[in-house]
C-alpha cells in the first residue's frame, strides 16, 4: 500500500510539473507521469507495457476519425445547411419542436465522433443564427449551443468516457445506447425550456430566421445530407434488427460509406482538406486516448489500480459522493477523457456489484461537464466565437451554471442510485 501511494505521488508529481512548468501538453503529462511511477515502483521503462497501453483503444480512435470526417465532408458539401434550413421551414410555427431539432442537429457531429469540440464547431455558425432570429439573447444562444455540445460527448452511439470505463472493467462497449439516450434527452428537454422557449413571446418571423443561416452552395442537393445520414443510420439499425443476417462492417467502414455517398451528392469538397481538418480538430482526443492507455496499463503494473479500489471500498459513502460530486467535473477540465480513467475507473473497479451500465452512464454526464469549465473549456470557448457571443466568459458561465451544477447532481444520484434504474436498460 504505501509504495503504491508513493507512485501515484510521484506520477501526479510528474504530471503537475511538466503541466506547469514544461508547458507541455495533457497528453505528453500524462505518459511521463505514468513512466515515472513505473520507474519508481521499479520496473524501468516497460516497453512492452507502452506499447500494449498506447494500442488499447485503437479501434475506439478508428471510429472517431472516420466520424469526424464524415461530418466535415457533409457540412462542406453544404449538406448542414440545408438541413437546418428545412428543419426551420418544417418546425417554425411549433417553436419547442423547432428547438428541440436544432439541439439534435448540434449534438449529432458529437455523438457519432466522441467530440463536443467538433460538434459545436460543425454547427455552431449556423444553428447560432436561427436561435438570434428568433429572438433570444446571445447570452443564452451561446449557453444552448454550449450545453448542447456537452451532451453530444455522452450522446449514442460514441461516447468515449463510457468507452474508457467499460474496457477498463472488460464490459462490451454494448447495451449503452438506450440509457444514454435517456441521460440525453431529459436535460435537453429542460436546456430547450430554459434557454429557448422562454424567450419567445409569438410567432416566428420566417425570413428573419431564414436570413441568417449561411447560403447552401448551387451545386448542393437536398441528397447530399439526406442521403449519406440514412445510410449510415441503416446500417447501424440493421446490424442490430438482423445480427445474424446482417454481416456486421464495423463502424469506420459504414462511416466511409457515407463519406463516399456525401461527396458523390453535395457540392464536390476537397476530401484531402477535410482529412486534414478532422485530424487537426481530433489530435488532442487521439493523444488523449493514447496516454490513457498507458497510463491505465501502468496504474495496473505499479498496484496503484488496487490502491484506488481500497481507498474507495473504505470511504464513507457521503464522502465518497461528496468527493465525487466536487472534483468530476474538474477532473473533466484537465484530464478530459483521461478523467474518466483517473477517477472514474476506481470507482467502476471498487463496485463492480453495482449496475454497472447505469453508473457509467451517471458518471459520464458528471465529467462532461468539465468541457465548459475554465482554463480548457473547449467546448464552452468555441460555443462562445461560434455563435458571436461578445461579453466576457464569466457571463456566459454564470447563465449557465446552474444547468451544470443540476446535471452533475443528475449524474451523482444516478451512479447512487443505479440498481434502482435498471429499467432504463
Amino acid at each position: 500500500m504505501a509504495n503504491a501511494l508513493l507512485v501515484f505521488v510521484v506520477m501526479v508529481a510528474i504530471f503537475i510539473v511538466c503541466m506547469r512548468f514544461f508547458k507541455m501538453p495533457t497528453t505528453l503529462a500524462m505518459t511521463f507521469g505514468a513512466i515515472a511511477g513505473a520507474v519508481t515502483a521499479g520496473f524501468g521503462v516497460p516497453i512492452r507495457r507502452l506499447a500494449e497501453g498506447s494500442t488499447a483503444y485503437i479501434s475506439f480512435l478508428l471510429i472517431v476519425v472516420s466520424a469526424a470526417i464524415f461530418m466535415d465532408v457533409l457540412k462542406e458539401s453544404g449538406g448542414l445547411n440545408i438541413l437546418v434550413r428545412d428543419i426551420t421551414k418544417m418546425f417554425y410555427k411549433v417553436p419547442f419542436l423547432l428547438l428541440l431539432m436544432l439541439a439534435m442537429v448540434v449534438m449529432f457531429p458529437g455523438a457519432i465522433t466522441g467530440s463536443g469540440t467538433v460538434a459545436v464547431l460543425a454547427t455552431g455558425g449556423i444553428v447560432g443564427p436561427v436561435l438570434l432570429g428568433m429572438g433570444i439573447p446571445s447570452v443564452d444562444v451561446a449557453a444552448f449551443v454550449a450545453l448542447c455540445g456537452v451532451l453530444s460527448l455522452i450522446a449514442p452511439p460514441v461516447n468515449v468516457y463510457a468507452m474508457v470505463m467499460a474496457a477498463g472493467i472488460n464490459l462490451p462497449y454494448s447495451g449503452f445506447d438506450k440509457p444514454l439516450a435517456i441521460f440525453t434527452l431529459i436535460p435537453t428537454i429542460f436546456i430547450v425550456l430554459a434557454y429557448g422557449v422562454r424567450w419567445i413571446k409569438g410567432p416566428l418571423a420566417l425570413e428573419k430566421i431564414l436570413k441568417g443561416i449561411p447560403e447552401v452552395p448551387e451545386e448542393a442537393k437536398r441528397a447530399a445530407v439526406y442521403a449519406p445520414i440514412a445510410v449510415v443510420i441503416a446500417f447501424m439499425v440493421a446490424v442490430r434488427v438482423f445480427p445474424h443476417s446482417m454481416p456486421n462492417f464495423g463502424m469506420p467502414l459504414i462511416f466511409v460509406i457515407g463519406i463516399g455517398i456525401a461527396y458523390l451528392c453535395g457540392a464536390r469538397v476537397n476530401l484531402w482538406k477535410s482529412f486534414t481538418n478532422s485530424f487537426d480538430s481530433l489530435i488532442s482526443i487521439i493523444g488523449i486516448m493514447i496516454a490513457v492507455g498507458i497510463l491505465v496499463n501502468m496504474m495496473s503494473l505499479t498496484g496503484v489500480k488496487g490502491l484506488f479500489v481500497t481507498t474507495v471500498l473504505i470511504l464513507p459513502a457521503f464522502l465518497l459522493y461528496v468527493g465525487l460530486f466536487a472534483i468530476l467535473p474538474f477532473a473533466g477540465t484537465f484530464l478530459a477523457f483521461g478523467a474518466a480513467a483517473v477517477f472514474g475507473l476506481p470507482y467502476m473497479w471498487a463496485s463492480l456489484g453495482a449496475n454497472p451500465v447505469v453508473a457509467i452512464c451517471g458518471l459520464t454526464l458528471c465529467i462532461s461537464l468539465g468541457a465548459m469549465i475554465p482554463p480548457t473549456a473547449l467546448v464552452g470557448k468555441f460555443a462562445v466565437s461560434s455563435v458571436g457571443f461578445e461579453g466576457e466568459y464569466s457571463a456566459f458561465i454564470k447563465r449557465s451554471g446552474w444547468a451544470m451544477v443540476l446535471m452533475n447532481l443528475a449524474g451523482i444520484l444516478s451512479v447512487y442510485f443505479a440498481d434502482s434504474l435498471t429499467f432504463l436498460l
